[in-house]
């Protein structure tokens, strides 16, 4: 089998002429959790004065108002983008249609609570719920997935169905890494569980972006064209794949060890995470204009 050669960018208006919409990640793209990248800043910028649609597009188990209030508060500002687009958006809009008034069990921090708001879910013990809705660690500061163990192993075999509002496994924030809601589900399934997810990789979540944008007919009409930008494999550049539209994989973000002398070895990269046959159309060590 022949192997598609990944392109590197020097910088994003390489590519500016071919698409009408970008999806850009957040975390590991335009910010680290704790600051802008000053780079990334610029490639809004520009996108915005070439009269491009850009969507901010996150797995954050979180409304998007909620993100918004942060991206205001590390000084990216509203002027730069048309929509942020969170899991919590797409697991929201679910749990509106779908609760059939279940009793709930939230695992994850007090934080993400806002996800539920104005929803009038019953929220019960773990003892008690009917389906469990993970948002991610109730202290991913200082907790490990290995303190998850018995209460994964108890939940599954009592065959509750999880909701899982972040399929990301893991994130900097700023250089520490912190365990996500995925990683959690992906425990879950594996002791036998069943799991739902909400976010990217799935089309789901492009769809319901689109829709927002007003722009889903066009992209089924094929009168416009979508780019995906994101530093991880597993979310960002499956979703693209799966969404049948182009990539770029940013470097700086959770894969910074596979990167060493201005080289990466993409087939290595992909094998760590079991998705050798991924396409990954172009790459950038961070991104820039």
């Amino acid at each position: 089998m022949q192997k598609l050669k990944t392109e590197k960018l020097s910088g994003i208006q390489q590519i500016l002429a071919k698409y009408d919409v970008f999806f850009i990640d957040l975390w590991g793209v335009m910010h680290n959790g704790v600051e802008c990248y000053s780079n990334a800043i610029k490639v809004l910028t520009n996108l915005k004065n070439n009269n491009k649609k850009i969507v901010l597009i996150s797995n954050a188990p979180r409304p998007s108002e909620t993100v918004e209030i942060f991206l205001d508060k590390i000084n990216l500002s509203k002027s730069l983008y048309d929509k942020v687009i969170t899991s919590g958006d797409v697991t929201r809009s679910f749990l509106e249609k779908e609760n059939n008034n279940q009793d709930f069990f939230h695992l994850g921090p007090d934080k993400d609570k806002d996800l539920f708001k104005d929803l009038n879910l019953n929220f019960v013990n773990q003892d008690k719920c009917q389906q469990i809705i993970c948002t991610g660690l109730f202290h991913a500061e200082k907790e490990n997935i290995e303190d998850y163990h018995d209460m994964l192993i108890h939940l599954a075999s009592k065959n509750i169905k999880m909701i899982c509002a972040n399929p990301d496994e893991v994130v900097h924030r700023g250089s520490k890494l912190e365990y996500c809601a995925g990683a959690i589900a992906k425990k879950y399934e594996e002791a036998g569980g069943v799991v739902r997810y909400f976010g990217k990789p799935y089309p789901e979540i492009y769809n319901f972006a689109l829709h927002k944008l007003n722009l889903l007919k066009d992209f089924e009409d094929k009168t416009i064209s979508v780019f995906v930008i994101g530093d991880n494999l597993k979310t960002d550049i499956k979703g693209a794949n799966l969404f049948n539209i182009n990539s770029l994989l940013i470097l700086n973000g959770i894969y910074k060890d596979f990167f060493r002398n201005n080289e990466v070895d993409f087939e290595k990269l992909k094998a760590s995470v079991n998705l050798e046959l991924l396409k990954i159309n172009y790459y950038q060590d961070e991104l820039t204009w």
